[in-house]
């Protein structure tokens, strides 16, 4: 059975060059093509919930509505659509919202045909293809995330001047474990349980076990 695709892009002259070279391919067929955003919600709003196709390729620098926010009203009334980016760019933001918009797979235009059509394939398979130069760039910026979390939730604890130890009896209030059960997940008496409980509760000025849980969520310090 045939994967239905629809392309959405500017240049006409790509979208031409796109389906002429998916003609060489078995298996792929063309459904629809639009020139923006606009043009496509309007397309797939007229057509029937058989005829839509299973698969969009979608440029992210669209005239007029972007190819993001495209990506977020379609994914959003037509959930049942995945969305293949297609771009020149490579610019962490880009690859990010449209992640975020509900888009499947990142493809560059100057990738092969081939690579193309086995993204297609993967992506009717349930995969998530993206290309290996954005794939690394997607690492870099969760790595650059993930540092910038732990930097900040360093500064919180240095903030609150909670010690490692008093951290270990917060994660116990926050699974909501009784002071024994504290006490015996961290070899002490439930006497010094309370006695850092206690400390917990100055530093964080609270007065309750409900309001320290609420400020170490807020401020991640259970992280």
């Amino acid at each position: 059975m045939n994967i239905k695709i629809g392309i959405i892009e500017d240049q006409k002259s790509i979208r031409e060059n796109l389906i002429k070279r998916f003609g060489f391919f078995e298996g792929i067929e063309i459904v629809m093509e639009a020139a923006n955003g606009e043009d496509a919600i309007a397309m797939l709003n007229s057509i029937s919930k058989k005829d839509l196709p299973e698969i969009l390729l979608m440029d992210i620098g669209l005239p007029g509505i972007s190819g993001i926010e495209t990506t977020a009203y379609i994914k959003n009334t037509f959930p049942q659509i995945d969305i293949m980016i297609q771009t020149v760019f490579e610019d962490n933001d880009r690859i990010f919202n449209s992640i975020q918009a509900g888009a499947s797979g990142y493809l560059l235009k100057d990738d092969s045909i081939e690579k193309y059509v086995d993204a297609i394939r993967e992506l009717k398979e349930g995969g998530a293809p993206i290309s290996a130069s954005v794939a690394s760039k997607i690492l870099d910026r969760v790595r650059m995330d993930n540092d910038a979390a732990k930097k900040e939730v360093r500064n919180l604890h240095q903030k609150f001047s909670i010690t490692e130890r008093e951290l270990d009896i917060l994660k116990g209030i926050v699974e909501d474990l009784t002071e024994y059960q504290i006490g015996d997940k961290l070899f002490i008496s439930p006497h010094t349980v309370r006695t850092h409980i206690k400390n917990i509760y100055k530093k964080l000025h609270v007065h309750s076990r409900a309001s320290a849980v609420k400020i170490a969520l807020q401020h991640g310090l259970t992280i």
